[in-house]
């Protein structure tokens, strides 16, 4: 039985891998989430891989783009513990 190693996420990587998740979920290309957003498809892309960093009003677009509930975008940010550093 082969084990992976639990890595730690940093805040803007452990947000990323949900945003891809969610992409991959709605059958999104980074393409058509840039276009909803008015950015380039790299700009999804590092933000996807947590290169880049995400501000608030960032965050909110990014959730519109990919059809999380207002009420819900606390999902993004779930489970992130600074002590644990966002292990998934």
């Amino acid at each position: 039985m082969l084990l992976t190693p639990v890595t730690k996420l940093s805040y803007d990587q452990f947000i990323g891998r949900k945003l891809f998740k969610r992409r991959k979920q709605l059958k999104l290309t980074q393409i058509k989430v840039a276009k909803i957003m008015g950015l380039t498809f790299q700009q999804v892309q590092k933000y996807e891989k947590g290169t880049n960093i995400f501000s608030a009003p960032r965050i909110r677009s990014l959730s519109t783009a990919l059809r999380i509930p207002k009420k819900n975008v606390g999902f993004l940010i779930w489970k992130y513990n600074k002590k644990n550093k966002g292990r998934l």
